[in-house]
């Protein structure tokens, strides 16, 4: 029986609500180490968005099946002798085969998820049922008894190091989202894992970008500027935006970088009357890239850039920012164009060297890192993907555009003191 046959099989069954039961294959779920990285990586890999599907967990998207991830507890055994994906695929079809359950797809053969990922602990395999009650009713006439259950979900032990696990089927389209990770989405309204947003309904698609104009604001004959007015438009229209969503406290972060890639400054403009923003900010004279951050109502999360030129002598060219009073050490994996790549920072006091463990939250967030390529095309704001940390490791997974030079520059919060430290990196091919 080929795949193609089971599914139309299990279709059949499930409509017209015969005895026999059927399952369809749904999600392989994984414990990890690193439940962000393991996203990042299997997102690229299957090209498909994170997703939240409650009840279940979090996890990627791969067509109309699922990998999920939960954090592997320190005190579980992190080596088991498992079998391959392949074939814990085919234990499962001939434990339900043995209780009389039809099982689509027969094989795992060509799944997007059989790829598995090495050295990484499987937890179950998990397969949906349009009748769980038949299902339910079927496998107690068969003798088998769940090693976990709920209302909604079962847990059997298949055999071999194999768990399978039933649900109902909740499968439907996805209808909000995370503002500011996108690829977030959900059926339901919950939280975003990554930020902890609250997702919000996914809104029609606009073409275009948002125009961002930027005014200078001066201060007599005095070098340099005395500040910004920056006022953001419809990518349809010219009529001006005047609702925004806040985002990490703030309706909209602007970063000041300067061309040299030595000026570095993240500002938050307040809002004017009439709906533009207005900075005030001592900017000295100087060539710039001022990068708007920031969601518009019923629209996705931008980052919009513009040439900032500010004549006069050119004598300042570093942020006054104060010295940080942390150090920060980093490790880099992936750091390859068109990837996820993992950046792991480990703090520790500028002063003693000791292992910093009270980082505070910095405007929603234990960090903030701005990426930007050395032209200047290219800007990634990124948060802290663990929301409680406390340091001392941090972790960023930042897709990396194009391969070259890049500046990046990390923030946290200690003390009530936001420290700011720069970094350079180098992106392959």
């Amino acid at each position: 029986m080929n795949s193609m046959t089971a599914l139309l099989l299990w279709v059949l069954l499930a409509w017209f609500g015969a005895e026999q039961p059927a399952v369809r294959f749904h999600h392989v779920h994984y414990r990890v180490g690193d439940p962000s990285a393991a996203m990042s990586h299997v997102a690229a890999k299957v090209d498909g968005p994170r997703v939240l599907l409650p009840g279940l967990g979090v996890g990627v998207r791969a067509g109309d099946q699922f990998l999920l991830f939960d954090r592997l507890d320190p005190s579980d055994q992190a080596q088991i002798a498992q079998p391959n994906l392949a074939d814990a695929y085919r234990v499962a079809v001939a434990w339900f085969a043995g209780h009389g359950v039809v099982v689509s797809p027969n094989e795992l053969a060509g799944s997007r998820v059989s790829f598995g990922l090495v050295n990484e602990r499987y937890d179950h395999l998990a397969f949906i049922t349009g009748n769980l009650s038949a299902f339910r009713d079927q496998i107690a006439r068969a003798g088998a008894t769940p090693v976990r259950s709920t209302e909604d979900a079962f847990v059997f032990n298949a055999g071999g190091g194999v768990f399978v696990e039933v649900v109902r089927d909740t499968d439907r389209a996805d209808a909000f989202w995370c503002p500011m990770h996108p690829d977030v989405r959900s059926a339901d309204r919950g939280t975003c894992h990554l930020c902890g947003m609250e997702l919000v309904a996914i809104p029609p698609p606009k073409i275009g970008e948002y125009e961002l104009d930027v005014r200078q604001l001066r201060n007599g004959n005095a070098p340099g500027l005395s500040g910004l007015r920056l006022s953001i438009s419809e990518p349809d229209s010219s009529e001006l935006v005047k609702r925004f969503v806040t985002v990490h406290d703030r309706l909209l972060h602007l970063f000041i970088v300067g061309r040299d890639l030595e000026y570095f400054e993240h500002v938050h403009p307040e809002v004017a009357g009439d709906g533009s923003f207005v900075l005030t900010h001592a900017i000295p004279p100087g060539e710039y890239m001022v990068i708007a951050d920031f969601l518009p109502a019923g629209g996705t999360t931008q980052m919009v850039q513009r040439a900032l030129i500010v004549p006069g002598p050119s004598r300042i060219r570093t942020s006054a920012a104060p010295s940080p009073d942390v150090r920060l050490a980093l490790v880099t994996q992936d750091l390859v164009a068109g990837k996820y790549a993992c950046l792991t920072f480990t703090v520790t006091d500028a002063k003693t060297g000791a292992a910093v463990t009270d980082l505070e939250p910095y405007l929603g967030a234990p960090a903030h890192i701005l990426i930007v390529r050395a032209d200047l095309t290219d800007a990634i704001h990124v948060h802290l993907e663990e929301l409680a940390t406390g340091g001392p490791t941090i972790s960023f997974h930042p897709l990396i555009p194009a391969p070259g030079d890049y500046k990046a520059w990390v923030q946290v919060q200690r003390g009530g003191k936001v420290s700011t430290v720069p970094f350079v990196l180098r992106a392959e091919r």
